[in-house]
Protein backbone atom coordinates (compact mmCIF):
# COMPACT_ATOMS: atom_id res chain seq x y z
CA UNK A 1 0.00 0.00 0.00
CA UNK A 2 1.22 3.47 -0.90
CA UNK A 3 1.09 4.95 2.62
CA UNK A 4 4.12 7.15 1.95
CA UNK A 5 2.19 9.11 -0.66
CA UNK A 6 -1.03 9.37 1.32
CA UNK A 7 -2.87 6.61 -0.53
CA UNK A 8 -3.99 3.44 1.27
CA UNK A 9 -5.24 1.68 -1.87
CA UNK A 10 -3.07 -0.93 -3.56
CA UNK A 11 -0.90 0.60 -6.28
CA UNK A 12 -1.11 -2.59 -8.35
CA UNK A 13 -3.55 -5.17 -9.62
CA UNK A 14 -2.68 -8.83 -10.10
CA UNK A 15 -3.94 -9.97 -13.48
CA UNK A 16 -3.79 -13.14 -15.56
CA UNK A 17 -2.65 -12.83 -19.15
CA UNK A 18 -3.68 -15.15 -21.96
CA UNK A 19 -0.09 -14.87 -23.18
CA UNK A 20 1.78 -17.95 -21.91
CA UNK A 21 5.02 -15.96 -21.84
CA UNK A 22 3.60 -13.56 -19.25
CA UNK A 23 0.97 -15.40 -17.20
CA UNK A 24 0.16 -13.75 -13.87
CA UNK A 25 1.67 -10.31 -13.55
CA UNK A 26 1.20 -6.91 -11.93
CA UNK A 27 -0.21 -3.79 -13.56
CA UNK A 28 -0.53 -0.29 -12.16
CA UNK A 29 -3.95 0.32 -10.56
CA UNK A 30 -3.47 4.06 -11.18
CA UNK A 31 -0.91 6.41 -12.69
CA UNK A 32 2.35 6.12 -10.73
CA UNK A 33 5.12 8.69 -10.51
CA UNK A 34 8.84 8.09 -9.86
CA UNK A 35 9.31 7.42 -6.15
CA UNK A 36 5.77 6.11 -5.60
CA UNK A 37 5.72 2.89 -3.57
CA UNK A 38 4.24 -0.05 -5.48
CA UNK A 39 4.33 -2.50 -2.58
CA UNK A 40 6.14 -3.44 0.61
CA UNK A 41 6.35 -7.02 1.85
CA UNK A 42 8.26 -9.43 4.03
CA UNK A 43 9.75 -12.68 2.71
CA UNK A 44 7.99 -16.01 2.95
CA UNK A 45 11.35 -17.71 3.45
CA UNK A 46 15.02 -16.79 3.18
CA UNK A 47 18.42 -18.41 3.53
CA UNK A 48 22.14 -17.74 2.95
CA UNK A 49 23.96 -18.36 -0.31
CA UNK A 50 27.43 -19.87 -0.54
CA UNK A 51 30.21 -17.29 -0.57
CA UNK A 52 32.66 -16.83 -3.45
CA UNK A 53 35.35 -18.94 -1.79
CA UNK A 54 33.62 -21.48 0.48
CA UNK A 55 36.93 -23.14 1.31
CA UNK A 56 37.87 -20.00 3.25
CA UNK A 57 34.62 -18.49 4.51
CA UNK A 58 30.90 -19.14 4.58
CA UNK A 59 27.89 -17.50 6.25
CA UNK A 60 27.18 -18.13 9.93
CA UNK A 61 24.10 -20.33 10.13
CA UNK A 62 22.49 -17.94 12.62
CA UNK A 63 23.31 -14.38 11.52
CA UNK A 64 25.01 -14.85 8.10
CA UNK A 65 28.16 -12.87 8.85
CA UNK A 66 31.26 -14.48 7.27
CA UNK A 67 33.05 -17.05 9.44
CA UNK A 68 36.10 -19.21 8.78
CA UNK A 69 34.90 -22.41 7.15
CA UNK A 70 37.04 -25.02 8.88
CA UNK A 71 38.58 -23.33 11.93
CA UNK A 72 35.65 -21.39 13.40
CA UNK A 73 33.08 -22.41 15.99
CA UNK A 74 30.35 -24.94 15.18
CA UNK A 75 26.72 -25.34 16.13
CA UNK A 76 26.69 -27.87 18.98
CA UNK A 77 23.65 -29.61 17.51
CA UNK A 78 24.40 -29.98 13.79
CA UNK A 79 28.05 -28.97 13.41
CA UNK A 80 27.42 -26.13 10.97
CA UNK A 81 29.91 -23.19 11.12
CA UNK A 82 28.69 -20.31 13.31
CA UNK A 83 30.09 -17.02 14.59
CA UNK A 84 29.49 -18.02 18.19
CA UNK A 85 27.65 -20.61 20.19
CA UNK A 86 25.64 -17.73 21.63
CA UNK A 87 24.49 -16.40 18.23
CA UNK A 88 20.78 -15.55 18.72
CA UNK A 89 19.91 -16.82 15.24
CA UNK A 90 20.78 -20.40 16.17
CA UNK A 91 17.50 -20.90 18.07
CA UNK A 92 15.40 -18.56 15.91
CA UNK A 93 13.13 -20.70 13.67
CA UNK A 94 13.34 -18.02 10.94
CA UNK A 95 17.10 -18.52 10.77
CA UNK A 96 18.73 -21.77 11.92
CA UNK A 97 16.32 -23.13 14.51
CA UNK A 98 14.09 -25.23 12.25
CA UNK A 99 16.76 -26.45 9.81
CA UNK A 100 19.05 -27.46 12.69
CA UNK A 101 16.65 -30.26 13.61
CA UNK A 102 17.14 -31.74 10.15
CA UNK A 103 20.85 -31.04 9.71
CA UNK A 104 21.65 -32.62 13.09
CA UNK A 105 20.33 -35.97 11.84
CA UNK A 106 23.58 -36.53 9.98
CA UNK A 107 25.68 -39.14 11.89
CA UNK A 108 28.79 -36.97 12.13
CA UNK A 109 27.92 -34.03 14.36
CA UNK A 110 30.82 -31.84 13.25
CA UNK A 111 30.85 -31.66 9.47
CA UNK A 112 34.22 -31.85 7.72
CA UNK A 113 35.23 -30.41 4.36
CA UNK A 114 32.45 -27.84 4.35
CA UNK A 115 33.38 -26.51 0.89
CA UNK A 116 32.91 -29.99 -0.58
CA UNK A 117 29.63 -30.27 1.31
CA UNK A 118 28.37 -27.06 -0.34
CA UNK A 119 29.44 -28.20 -3.77
CA UNK A 120 27.80 -31.60 -3.34
CA UNK A 121 24.58 -30.01 -2.13
CA UNK A 122 24.56 -27.67 -5.13
CA UNK A 123 25.24 -30.45 -7.60
CA UNK A 124 22.97 -33.13 -6.15
CA UNK A 125 20.49 -31.24 -4.01
CA UNK A 126 17.57 -33.63 -3.93
CA UNK A 127 19.49 -36.90 -3.67
CA UNK A 128 21.93 -35.42 -1.19
CA UNK A 129 19.23 -34.17 1.16
CA UNK A 130 17.26 -37.41 0.99
CA UNK A 131 20.25 -39.72 1.52
CA UNK A 132 21.99 -37.72 4.23
CA UNK A 133 19.08 -36.25 6.16
CA UNK A 134 15.55 -37.16 5.15
CA UNK A 135 16.12 -40.92 5.24
CA UNK A 136 17.56 -40.56 8.74
CA UNK A 137 14.37 -39.06 10.13
CA UNK A 138 12.14 -41.41 12.08
CA UNK A 139 9.09 -42.55 10.15
CA UNK A 140 6.60 -40.47 12.13
CA UNK A 141 8.59 -37.26 11.62
CA UNK A 142 9.14 -37.98 7.93
CA UNK A 143 5.43 -38.54 7.33
CA UNK A 144 4.55 -35.32 9.18
CA UNK A 145 6.68 -33.34 6.72
CA UNK A 146 5.50 -35.39 3.70
CA UNK A 147 8.89 -34.91 2.04
CA UNK A 148 9.26 -36.48 -1.41
CA UNK A 149 11.80 -36.06 -4.19
CA UNK A 150 9.08 -34.45 -6.30
CA UNK A 151 8.44 -31.86 -3.57
CA UNK A 152 12.15 -31.09 -3.24
CA UNK A 153 12.47 -30.69 -7.00
CA UNK A 154 9.52 -28.30 -7.01
CA UNK A 155 11.01 -26.27 -4.13
CA UNK A 156 14.35 -26.06 -5.95
CA UNK A 157 12.58 -24.86 -9.10
CA UNK A 158 10.60 -22.21 -7.19
CA UNK A 159 13.71 -20.87 -5.48
CA UNK A 160 15.79 -20.99 -8.65
CA UNK A 161 13.18 -19.13 -10.66
CA UNK A 162 11.68 -16.67 -8.18
CA UNK A 163 14.15 -15.91 -5.38
CA UNK A 164 15.65 -12.43 -5.02
CA UNK A 165 19.17 -11.76 -3.83
CA UNK A 166 19.67 -9.60 -0.74
CA UNK A 167 23.20 -8.30 -0.18
CA UNK A 168 24.10 -7.87 3.47
CA UNK A 169 26.61 -5.25 4.65
CA UNK A 170 29.00 -7.90 5.97
CA UNK A 171 29.51 -9.23 2.43
CA UNK A 172 27.18 -12.23 2.38
CA UNK A 173 24.07 -12.74 0.26
CA UNK A 174 20.68 -14.25 0.98
CA UNK A 175 18.09 -15.75 -1.31
CA UNK A 176 14.57 -14.71 -0.36
CA UNK A 177 11.10 -15.49 -1.69
CA UNK A 178 8.41 -12.79 -1.73
CA UNK A 179 4.81 -13.75 -2.45
CA UNK A 180 3.80 -10.72 -4.57
CA UNK A 181 7.15 -9.44 -5.77
CA UNK A 182 7.92 -12.77 -7.44
CA UNK A 183 4.91 -12.24 -9.71
CA UNK A 184 6.40 -9.12 -11.28
CA UNK A 185 7.43 -9.83 -14.83
CA UNK A 186 10.89 -9.26 -16.23
CA UNK A 187 11.85 -6.51 -18.64
CA UNK A 188 15.30 -5.36 -19.75
CA UNK A 189 13.74 -1.89 -19.37
CA UNK A 190 12.51 -2.15 -15.75
CA UNK A 191 10.24 0.57 -14.39
CA UNK A 192 10.79 -0.29 -10.71
CA UNK A 193 13.60 -0.97 -8.27
CA UNK A 194 13.57 -2.65 -4.90
CA UNK A 195 15.18 -1.41 -1.72
CA UNK A 196 15.66 -3.44 1.41
CA UNK A 197 15.36 -2.61 5.08
CA UNK A 198 17.18 -5.82 5.91
CA UNK A 199 19.96 -4.12 7.82
CA UNK A 200 17.98 -1.79 10.05
CA UNK A 201 14.49 -3.20 10.50
CA UNK A 202 11.94 -1.12 12.40
CA UNK A 203 11.36 -4.22 14.52
CA UNK A 204 12.19 -7.90 14.22
CA UNK A 205 8.99 -8.56 12.28
CA UNK A 206 10.28 -6.39 9.44
CA UNK A 207 13.39 -8.52 8.89
CA UNK A 208 14.39 -8.49 5.19
CA UNK A 209 11.34 -6.44 4.23
CA UNK A 210 11.62 -4.95 0.76
CA UNK A 211 9.94 -1.99 -0.86
CA UNK A 212 9.23 -1.78 -4.59
CA UNK A 213 9.30 1.77 -5.98
CA UNK A 214 8.45 3.17 -9.39
CA UNK A 215 11.50 4.78 -11.01
CA UNK A 216 9.80 6.19 -14.12
CA UNK A 217 6.18 7.20 -14.73
CA UNK A 218 3.90 4.14 -15.03
CA UNK A 219 0.48 4.81 -16.49
CA UNK A 220 -2.62 3.02 -15.21
CA UNK A 221 -2.95 -0.60 -16.38
CA UNK A 222 0.66 -0.65 -17.67
CA UNK A 223 2.80 -3.63 -16.70
CA UNK A 224 4.96 -3.28 -13.58
CA UNK A 225 8.35 -4.84 -14.32
CA UNK A 226 11.64 -5.67 -12.69
CA UNK A 227 14.88 -7.04 -14.16
CA UNK A 228 16.40 -10.46 -13.52
CA UNK A 229 19.55 -9.93 -15.56
CA UNK A 230 22.44 -7.44 -15.83
CA UNK A 231 21.63 -4.17 -17.59
CA UNK A 232 25.15 -3.89 -19.01
CA UNK A 233 25.16 -7.26 -20.74
CA UNK A 234 24.43 -7.41 -24.44
CA UNK A 235 21.18 -8.88 -25.75
CA UNK A 236 22.59 -12.33 -26.50
CA UNK A 237 24.15 -12.64 -23.03
CA UNK A 238 21.01 -11.37 -21.26
CA UNK A 239 18.64 -13.64 -23.15
CA UNK A 240 20.86 -16.70 -22.65
CA UNK A 241 21.13 -16.00 -18.91
CA UNK A 242 17.35 -15.67 -18.63
CA UNK A 243 16.82 -18.91 -20.53
CA UNK A 244 19.30 -20.75 -18.31
CA UNK A 245 18.16 -19.33 -14.98
CA UNK A 246 14.51 -18.27 -15.43
CA UNK A 247 13.47 -20.54 -18.29
CA UNK A 248 11.98 -17.99 -20.66
CA UNK A 249 13.04 -16.09 -23.77
CA UNK A 250 12.83 -12.34 -23.29
CA UNK A 251 11.03 -10.38 -26.03
CA UNK A 252 11.04 -6.94 -24.39
CA UNK A 253 11.47 -3.79 -26.53
CA UNK A 254 15.19 -3.63 -25.77
CA UNK A 255 15.79 -7.25 -26.75
CA UNK A 256 13.71 -6.77 -29.90
CA UNK A 257 15.75 -3.73 -30.99
CA UNK A 258 19.05 -4.62 -32.76
CA UNK A 259 20.51 -1.28 -31.62
CA UNK A 260 19.43 -1.77 -27.96
CA UNK A 261 17.62 1.55 -27.64
CA UNK A 262 20.16 3.31 -29.86
CA UNK A 263 23.10 2.49 -27.59
CA UNK A 264 24.69 -0.13 -29.89
CA UNK A 265 25.76 -1.99 -26.75
CA UNK A 266 26.35 -5.24 -28.66
CA UNK A 267 27.40 -3.80 -32.03
CA UNK A 268 30.55 -4.84 -33.84
CA UNK A 269 32.51 -3.02 -36.52
CA UNK A 270 32.48 -4.37 -40.06
CA UNK A 271 35.94 -5.02 -41.51
CA UNK A 272 34.65 -5.55 -45.03
CA UNK A 273 36.03 -8.36 -47.17
CA UNK A 274 39.35 -9.11 -48.84
CA UNK A 275 38.54 -6.75 -51.70
CA UNK A 276 37.25 -3.69 -49.91
CA UNK A 277 37.36 -2.36 -46.33
CA UNK A 278 34.18 -1.13 -44.69
CA UNK A 279 33.33 1.19 -41.81
CA UNK A 280 29.81 -0.11 -41.28
CA UNK A 281 28.30 -1.64 -38.14
CA UNK A 282 27.34 -5.27 -37.64
CA UNK A 283 24.06 -5.91 -35.82
CA UNK A 284 21.94 -9.05 -35.41
CA UNK A 285 19.42 -9.37 -38.23
CA UNK A 286 16.81 -10.76 -35.81
CA UNK A 287 17.94 -10.30 -32.19
CA UNK A 288 15.20 -12.67 -30.96
CA UNK A 289 16.69 -15.53 -33.00
CA UNK A 290 19.71 -17.09 -31.29
CA UNK A 291 21.00 -18.38 -34.63
CA UNK A 292 20.56 -15.14 -36.57
CA UNK A 293 23.25 -13.77 -38.86
CA UNK A 294 24.84 -10.42 -38.12
CA UNK A 295 24.50 -8.02 -41.02
CA UNK A 296 26.43 -4.88 -41.94
CA UNK A 297 24.73 -1.49 -42.20
CA UNK A 298 26.72 -0.60 -45.34
CA UNK A 299 27.92 -3.70 -47.21
CA UNK A 300 26.72 -7.27 -47.99
CA UNK A 301 29.09 -8.96 -45.52
CA UNK A 302 27.31 -11.28 -43.07
CA UNK A 303 28.74 -13.00 -40.00
CA UNK A 304 27.23 -16.13 -38.45
CA UNK A 305 26.08 -16.17 -34.85
CA UNK A 306 28.62 -18.92 -34.06
CA UNK A 307 31.45 -16.70 -35.29
CA UNK A 308 30.19 -13.79 -33.21
CA UNK A 309 29.90 -16.00 -30.12
CA UNK A 310 33.45 -17.24 -30.57
CA UNK A 311 34.84 -13.71 -30.94
CA UNK A 312 32.85 -12.41 -27.97
CA UNK A 313 34.01 -15.31 -25.81
CA UNK A 314 37.68 -14.62 -26.56
CA UNK A 315 37.32 -10.90 -25.99
CA UNK A 316 35.35 -11.47 -22.82
CA UNK A 317 38.14 -13.57 -21.34
CA UNK A 318 40.65 -10.79 -22.08
CA UNK A 319 38.46 -8.10 -20.53
CA UNK A 320 37.67 -10.16 -17.44
CA UNK A 321 41.35 -10.97 -16.90
CA UNK A 322 42.35 -7.30 -17.06
CA UNK A 323 39.55 -6.12 -14.78
CA UNK A 324 40.18 -8.90 -12.26
CA UNK A 325 43.81 -7.85 -11.88
CA UNK A 326 42.91 -4.16 -11.42
CA UNK A 327 44.95 -3.23 -14.47
CA UNK A 328 46.86 0.03 -14.78
CA UNK A 329 45.96 2.76 -17.25
CA UNK A 330 48.48 1.39 -19.73
CA UNK A 331 47.08 -2.15 -19.60
CA UNK A 332 43.48 -0.95 -19.89
CA UNK A 333 44.28 1.44 -22.75
CA UNK A 334 46.18 -1.24 -24.68
CA UNK A 335 43.23 -3.63 -24.53
CA UNK A 336 40.78 -0.82 -25.33
CA UNK A 337 42.85 0.11 -28.39
CA UNK A 338 42.90 -3.51 -29.57
CA UNK A 339 39.14 -3.97 -29.14
CA UNK A 340 38.43 -0.64 -30.86
CA UNK A 341 39.35 -2.33 -34.15
CA UNK A 342 36.45 -4.77 -33.81
CA UNK A 343 33.78 -3.28 -31.53
CA UNK A 344 31.48 -0.28 -31.56
CA UNK A 345 32.69 2.40 -29.11
CA UNK A 346 29.60 1.73 -26.95
CA UNK A 347 29.98 -2.04 -26.85
CA UNK A 348 29.56 -3.43 -23.35
CA UNK A 349 33.18 -4.63 -23.25
CA UNK A 350 34.33 -1.14 -24.21
CA UNK A 351 31.98 0.33 -21.58
CA UNK A 352 33.56 -1.84 -18.85
CA UNK A 353 37.09 -0.80 -19.76
CA UNK A 354 36.19 2.88 -20.05
CA UNK A 355 34.33 2.81 -16.74
CA UNK A 356 37.55 1.61 -15.10
CA UNK A 357 39.71 4.11 -16.97
CA UNK A 358 37.73 7.20 -15.94
CA UNK A 359 38.36 6.25 -12.33
CA UNK A 360 42.12 6.29 -12.97
CA UNK A 361 42.45 9.32 -15.25
CA UNK A 362 43.25 12.40 -13.19
CA UNK A 363 44.48 10.25 -10.30
CA UNK A 364 47.18 7.85 -11.46
CA UNK A 365 50.62 9.41 -11.72
CA UNK A 366 51.37 10.65 -15.22
CA UNK A 367 47.70 10.93 -16.19
CA UNK A 368 46.69 14.33 -14.83
CA UNK A 369 47.42 16.61 -17.78
CA UNK A 370 44.80 18.86 -19.37
CA UNK A 371 44.63 16.54 -22.39
CA UNK A 372 43.90 13.59 -20.11
CA UNK A 373 41.25 15.58 -18.23
CA UNK A 374 39.57 16.50 -21.53
CA UNK A 375 39.70 12.84 -22.55
CA UNK A 376 38.16 11.82 -19.21
CA UNK A 377 35.39 14.42 -19.48
CA UNK A 378 34.49 13.26 -23.00
CA UNK A 379 34.52 9.60 -21.94
CA UNK A 380 32.34 10.29 -18.89
CA UNK A 381 29.78 12.16 -20.97
CA UNK A 382 29.58 9.30 -23.47
CA UNK A 383 29.24 6.64 -20.77
CA UNK A 384 26.58 8.66 -18.94
CA UNK A 385 24.62 8.98 -22.18
CA UNK A 386 24.63 5.19 -22.63
CA UNK A 387 23.76 4.60 -18.97
CA UNK A 388 20.82 7.01 -19.06
CA UNK A 389 19.48 5.47 -22.26
CA UNK A 390 19.58 1.95 -20.81
CA UNK A 391 18.34 2.86 -17.34
CA UNK A 392 16.72 6.31 -17.18
CA UNK A 393 15.24 5.66 -13.73
CA UNK A 394 18.38 4.26 -12.08
CA UNK A 395 16.63 0.95 -11.49
CA UNK A 396 19.72 -1.18 -12.04
CA UNK A 397 22.66 1.10 -12.86
CA UNK A 398 22.41 3.66 -10.07
CA UNK A 399 25.89 2.98 -8.71
CA UNK A 400 27.43 3.03 -12.21
CA UNK A 401 25.76 6.37 -12.89
CA UNK A 402 26.82 7.72 -9.49
CA UNK A 403 30.47 6.88 -10.14
CA UNK A 404 30.38 8.37 -13.65
CA UNK A 405 28.72 11.58 -12.52
CA UNK A 406 31.24 11.98 -9.70
CA UNK A 407 34.19 11.34 -12.03
CA UNK A 408 32.79 13.92 -14.45
CA UNK A 409 32.38 16.39 -11.60
CA UNK A 410 35.94 15.78 -10.37
CA UNK A 411 37.47 16.18 -13.82
CA UNK A 412 35.57 19.41 -14.51
CA UNK A 413 36.61 20.92 -11.18
CA UNK A 414 40.23 19.85 -11.64
CA UNK A 415 40.25 21.39 -15.10
CA UNK A 416 38.89 24.66 -13.70
CA UNK A 417 41.63 24.71 -11.08
CA UNK A 418 44.34 24.11 -13.70
CA UNK A 419 43.08 26.56 -16.32
CA UNK A 420 44.76 29.91 -16.81
CA UNK A 421 41.89 32.34 -17.42
CA UNK A 422 41.63 36.11 -17.57
CA UNK A 423 38.13 36.15 -16.07
CA UNK A 424 36.67 33.75 -13.54
CA UNK A 425 33.43 33.79 -15.54
CA UNK A 426 35.28 31.84 -18.25
CA UNK A 427 35.12 28.71 -16.10
CA UNK A 428 31.51 29.16 -15.00
CA UNK A 429 30.00 26.84 -17.68
CA UNK A 430 32.29 24.03 -16.51
CA UNK A 431 31.33 24.65 -12.89
CA UNK A 432 27.62 24.64 -13.76
CA UNK A 433 28.07 21.24 -15.40
CA UNK A 434 30.09 20.05 -12.39
CA UNK A 435 27.29 21.12 -10.04
CA UNK A 436 24.66 19.29 -12.08
CA UNK A 437 26.84 16.16 -12.11
CA UNK A 438 27.35 16.03 -8.34
CA UNK A 439 23.63 16.67 -7.77
CA UNK A 440 22.74 13.86 -10.15
CA UNK A 441 25.20 11.56 -8.35
CA UNK A 442 23.70 12.33 -4.94
CA UNK A 443 20.19 11.73 -6.25
CA UNK A 444 21.25 8.52 -7.95
CA UNK A 445 22.79 6.95 -4.83
CA UNK A 446 19.98 7.76 -2.39
CA UNK A 447 18.28 4.36 -2.75
CA UNK A 448 21.54 2.44 -2.28
CA UNK A 449 22.47 3.68 1.17
CA UNK A 450 21.61 0.33 2.77
CA UNK A 451 24.63 -1.13 0.96
CA UNK A 452 28.22 -0.55 2.04
CA UNK A 453 29.21 0.66 -1.43
CA UNK A 454 26.35 3.15 -1.44
CA UNK A 455 27.29 4.57 1.95
CA UNK A 456 30.93 4.93 0.93
CA UNK A 457 29.97 6.69 -2.27
CA UNK A 458 27.71 9.12 -0.46
CA UNK A 459 30.54 10.00 1.93
CA UNK A 460 32.85 10.70 -1.02
CA UNK A 461 30.14 12.73 -2.75
CA UNK A 462 29.50 14.82 0.37
CA UNK A 463 33.22 15.62 0.63
CA UNK A 464 33.38 16.57 -3.05
CA UNK A 465 30.30 18.77 -2.73
CA UNK A 466 31.83 20.65 0.23
CA UNK A 467 35.10 21.17 -1.64
CA UNK A 468 33.19 22.38 -4.68
CA UNK A 469 31.19 24.92 -2.68
CA UNK A 470 34.40 26.11 -1.03
CA UNK A 471 36.12 26.56 -4.41
CA UNK A 472 33.16 28.48 -5.88
CA UNK A 473 33.12 30.73 -2.81
CA UNK A 474 36.84 31.43 -3.16
CA UNK A 475 36.38 32.34 -6.82
CA UNK A 476 33.26 34.35 -5.99
CA UNK A 477 31.26 32.47 -8.60
CA UNK A 478 27.59 31.69 -8.07
CA UNK A 479 26.45 28.55 -9.90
Amino acid sequence: MDHENGNSALAYNLVQSSDDDVGRHLVASRDLNPGDIVLTERPLVFGPKAMLDPEVAMPCAGCYQPVFTESGERCTMCGWPVCSGNCPGLKDPRHHGAECKILSLRPECVLKNMADYYREANEFIVEYLINNFINKMDEKLRKSYEITSELLHRICGIIDTNALEIRLPQGTELSALYAVTCKMEHSCMPNTKHTSFAFNPKDRKDLYEITIKAVVPIIKNYHIATMYSHALWGTQARRQHLKDSKYFACKCPRCSDPTELGTYLSAMKCLGDENKPCDGIHLPEDPLDDETDWVCSKCPVRVSSSQVNMIMSQMGEDVEAVLMMDGSVTILENLLCRLTMFLHPNHYYMYSLKHSLVQLYGREQGYTSMDILDKKIKMCRELISVTKALDPGNARLSLYNTVLQHELHSALVMKCKNMVVSKTEDIKPLLVEAKLAIEDALKSVKDDLEEVSGKRLQSVLDDSRREFDKFCKQKKIVV
